[in-house]
């Protein structure tokens, strides 16, 4: 996967939140990628790149919601990511999730 270096502005809230949307667009041009290049990708590597989404849209979710709405995005987020690391354990216990 080439990795692209992203240029993003400084500054407020505004700013914050371009940032953050670019960012979450390049991670979506990665997975993008990936399905196209590398279809039999690891499972591994996909659950990476749903950790770092899912990270994202907690931060765009810090930027746009009100307090309710952040906790339980973030909330829903750390179930998620419960998830990913009971699903690496499972793969992991079949075998190499690389060989998967």
């Amino acid at each position: 996967m080439d990795a692209e270096i992203i240029e993003f502005p400084e500054g407020g809230r505004e700013n914050r939140l371009v940032s953050s949307t670019s960012r979450l667009e390049a991670i979506v041009r990665d997975v993008e990628r990936a399905a196209a290049d590398q279809p039999a990708a690891g499972v591994d590597q996909l659950l990476a790149m749903m950790e770092r989404m899912g990270d994202q849209l907690v931060d765009l979710a810090s930027l746009m919601l009100d307090e309710d709405a952040r906790l339980q995005a973030h909330e829903a987020f750390r179930s998620l990511s419960s998830k990913i690391a009971e699903t690496r354990d499972a793969f992991e216990q079949l075998g190499s999730p690389k060989d998967i």
